[in-house]
């Protein structure tokens, strides 16, 4: 007598949240290699595109410690920056202060601070970005 060859069970279906599961993955893949070809052919050459601004200062030991942002809108990393922190006060001369970043991403930020000898609620703090290098 032969013998009879079975066949092994069907598999079952491949379940709903596997599919799901896939294409949620599947679309984050092809996004970030979207992403990462846009910024690959968008202007190399175009320089940082700079900022800089002053939040509210706050009363330390050696005087008014005042945080500075510096925003980079461009592509393009910026090194050394120097940022000037002017302190104007009405019948007063005013005072200025520097500080350097090291290092300011491509659309990134980075954050630092200047010490005024006076308290800067008193008057207008302006601040300008004075020069940065190419890494």
């Amino acid at each position: 007598m032969a013998r009879r060859k079975t066949s092994p069970p069907a598999a079952p279906d491949t379940p709903v949240l596997e599919w799901i599961a896939a294409s949620v993955g599947a679309l984050l893949t092809l996004g970030v290699l979207g992403y990462s070809a846009w910024e690959g052919v968008s202007d190399p050459d175009a320089p940082p595109d700079l900022s800089a601004r002053a939040e509210a200062s706050t009363p330390g030991r050696s005087g008014f410690v005042t945080p500075i942002v510096v925003r980079n809108a461009g592509f393009a990393t910026a090194a050394d920056v120097e940022v000037v922190a002017r302190l104007d006060r009405a019948g007063q001369p005013s005072e200025t202060r520097r500080a350097r970043f090291a290092y300011v991403p491509g659309r990134g930020e980075a954050r630092g601070g200047v010490i005024f000898r006076s308290d800067p609620a008193a008057g207008r703090i302006s601040v300008e970005i004075e020069g940065f290098e190419e890494p």
